[in-house]
C-alpha cells in the first residue's frame, strides 16, 4: 500500500480527531473548496468525512437493513446504507478497543487492507499488521487476525485475536469456515530476504470463530517461478477457486472437492489446509514490469456476465483479470498495469513446476494503464499505481491512488477502454465497490465517497467510445505544489518502507513516526 501525494485538508483533519457524523450528499457542480475534480460520466452523491483513514469496505444484509462495514485507522465502523446516499453510523469498533498490551492507540489502525465479512454467522474478520497501533522495529509486534461479532451492527463485539506470522489480508475461504492471511511474514527465518521468506499463506481453522486453530502447514510455497516470494491478496471465484496474488503473479487452487491433482495426476480431495493446483501464473515482465500482482478476479458462473464477453478463443472462465501495484518509477508508463490473461495452458501443473531457468508465464490477452490518458496527473511526482478494482456487468472500477477510479470497459478483453472517470483534488483513492446502483469508493485522504455512473457511461460502453475527460479548473487548490514527501511530515514503514509511509510528529511521542 503506498499513502502519498494530494493528502489535503481532509487527511489533517483526520489525524487531528476532527470528523463528521454523517454524510453531507455532495454533487461535482457544487463541491467543497479545493475539492475540485477531474471526472466525466460519474456523480458524487455523498461523501462520509468522517471516515477520513478508510482502507476498505464491505457489506452484509441484515433483512430489509443493509449495512457497511469500514474499515480504517480509525478501527471498524458500521452504517446502515439502507438509503444509499444518506449513510448512518450504527457503531465504531474503536482502536482502544483492539488495542493489545502495548500498543498506542493514538496511532493508527493498521492494515486490514480488504475487509473480510462471514455474512450467514455475522462476523468480521480484520487483519492486524506489524506496525499497528505504534509498534516499532526490535520490540515484539504481534500480527494476526481479530475475529469480530456483528450480530447487532450496532453493537460490534471483538470475540477474540489469533496471532499469526502475518497480517495484511485475510479471506475467508470454503464459506468462512477457513481463512487464508496472506502479506510479510514475520515468522523466524535465516533467509535474508525478508520477502522471500514471506511467500506463504497462513491458513485457520474458524468453525469455532472464538477458538480458532492455525494450520502448521502452509499454502503457495514456491510462487515466483519455483521461488518462495511475497504472497498479497486472496480472491475466491464464483466456482470456489481461491486464487492467490503476489509476486511472481496469480494463482488457483481447489480448496474443497475432489479434482485431479496436475503435480500427481492423481483424484483427490481438496482442502483448505491441503488445496489442489488450478490453473495461472506470473505475467510478461513487458506487461507487469515488477511482476507483482496485487489482486484478482476471475469471471465465471454468476460471475461470467460481470467479465469480458465469451468467445471462441476465450471461452467462459478462460480469462484472469488483475493488477500490478509498484511504485518505482516517477511516470506512469512503466507502473500500475491492469493485465487481462488468458488461463490456457496453464492448468496442468505449468506455474508449480517453473523455475528460475525454465519459467512459466501466462498469455496476456489485453493491458491498460493511466500512461496518456486525459485527466491523468502527470506531474514530476506522479504516482500511477494500480490498486483494488471491482467488476460489474462488463465495467471495470478501478482504484489508481492519485490518480483517482477509473471505469473500464472490458467487453472486448483485448481492448480495454476507458467509460468514466473521477479524479477528486487530494484523492488517494484505496478501493472501489458496487453497491446496488451506486460505488462506494475508501479514499485514504477523502474519506468514502458513493459514486453513481451516468446515463453517458453506459452509452459509451454500448458504442465502446473511450472517454474524453474534462478537468474543472480550481481557483485555488490546496494541494502543495512541492513533492508529496513534503506536503506532510511523512516517515517510510519500518517494514514496507515508502510503500507504506507513516504520518511523523503529529500526536507522536518525541517526534516518531505516527502509525
Amino acid at each position: 500500500m503506498r499513502v502519498l501525494a494530494g493528502v489535503v485538508a481532509a487527511l489533517l483533519l483526520g489525524f487531528t480527531g476532527q470528523s463528521t457524523a454523517q454524510a453531507q450528499p455532495e454533487t461535482p457542480d457544487a463541491p467543497k473548496a479545493g475539492f475540485q475534480a477531474a471526472s466525466k460520466n460519474v456523480e458524487l452523491k455523498s461523501l462520509i468525512p468522517d471516515t477520513v483513514g478508510a482502507i476498505s469496505i464491505n457489506f452484509v444484509q441484515y433483512g430489509r437493513k443493509d449495512v457497511m462495514f469500514v474499515s480504517g485507522t480509525f478501527g471498524l465502523k458500521t452504517y446502515d446504507v439502507t438509503r444509499t446516499d444518506q449513510p448512518k453510523l450504527l457503531d465504531h469498533l474503536t482502536k482502544e478497543e483492539l488495542a493489545l498490551p502495548g500498543d498506542d492507540p493514538a496511532q493508527r489502525f493498521w492494515e486490514n487492507e480488504d475487509v473480510t465479512v462471514d455474512p450467514v454467522r455475522k462476523l468480521v474478520f480484520l487483519a492486524r499488521e506489524r506496525s499497528a497501533l505504534g509498534r516499532q522495529p526490535g520490540n515484539e509486534r504481534p500480527t494476526g487476525v481479530y475475529v469480530v461479532s456483528a450480530k447487532d451492527p450496532g453493537r460490534l463485539e471483538n470475540l477474540t485475536f489469533v496471532s499469526l506470522g502475518t497480517g495484511h489480508i485475510t479471506t475467508c475461504v470454503n464459506d468462512c469456515q477457513y481463512l487464508w492471511t496472506t502479506g510479510y511474514d514475520g515468522t523466524p527465518s535465516t533467509d535474508p530476504d525478508t520477502y522471500r521468506r514471506s511467500g506463504k499463506v497462513f491458513v485457520t481453522d474458524i468453525r469455532d470463530p472464538r477458538n480458532p486453530k492455525t494450520s502448521p502447514t502452509y499454502v503457495d510455497l514456491g510462487r515466483d517461478q519455483g521461488e518462495t516470494h511475497m504472497t498479497h491478496d486472496v480472491q475466491v471465484d464464483a466456482a470456489g477457486v481461491a486464487w492467490v496474488a503476489g509476486t511472481g503473479g496469480t494463482r488457483g487452487y481447489w480448496t474443497r472437492g475432489w479434482h485431479k491433482d496436475p503435480l500427481t495426476g492423481k483424484t483427490r480431495q481438496a482442502t483448505a489446509t491441503d488445496p489442489i493446483p488450478y490453473a495461472g501464473g506470473g505475467v510478461p515482465k513487458l506487461d507487469m514490469p515488477t511482476s507483482f500482482s496485487h489482486n484478482s478476479f476471475r469471471p465465471v458462473g454468476r460471475t461470467l456476465a460481470d467479465g469480458p464477453k465469451p468467445t471462441r478463443e476465450h471461452p467462459a472462465g478462460s480469462l484472469l483479470l488483475h493488477t500490478e501495484e509498484s511504485f518505482g518509477s516517477s511516470t506512469c508508463k512503466d507502473q500500475g498495469r491492469f493485465v487481462i490473461s488468458s488461463l490456457d495452458g496453464s492448468t496442468d501443473g505449468e506455474s508449480w513446476r517453473a523455475t528460475p531457468d525454465k519459467p512459466f508465464t501466462l498469455k496476456t490477452v489485453g493491458v491498460w494503464s493511466p500512461d496518456d490518458q486525459e485527466g491523468t496527473d502527470t506531474g514530476p511526482d506522479a504516482f500511477c499505481s494500480a490498486h483494488y478494482f471491482d467488476v460489474r456487468k462488463r465495467i471495470v472500477a478501478y482504484s489508481w491512488y492519485e490518480q483517482g477510479t477509473r471505469f473500464l470497459d472490458i467487453s472486448d478483453p483485448a481492448h480495454p477502454i476507458q467509460v468514466a472517470y473521477w479524479r477528486p483534488d487530494g484523492a488517494v483513492s484505496w478501493a472501489p465497490y458496487f453497491h446496488r446502483d451506486r460505488v462506494f469508493v475508501a479514499d485514504y485522504a477523502r474519506g468514502v465517497e458513493v459514486l453513481k455512473l451516468t446515463k453517458d457511461a453506459y452509452d459509451a460502453q454500448a458504442s465502446h467510445t473511450n472517454v474524453q475527460l474534462r478537468t474543472t479548473p480550481v481557483a485555488a487548490s490546496v494541494s502543495s505544489t512541492d513533492g508529496p514527501r513534503k506536503r506532510l511530515p511523512l516517515a517510510p514503514d519500518p517494514d514496507y518502507g515508502y510503500a507504506c509511509p507513516m504520518l511523523a510528529g503529529r500526536d507522536c511521542a518525541g517526534g516518531s513516526a505516527c502509525c
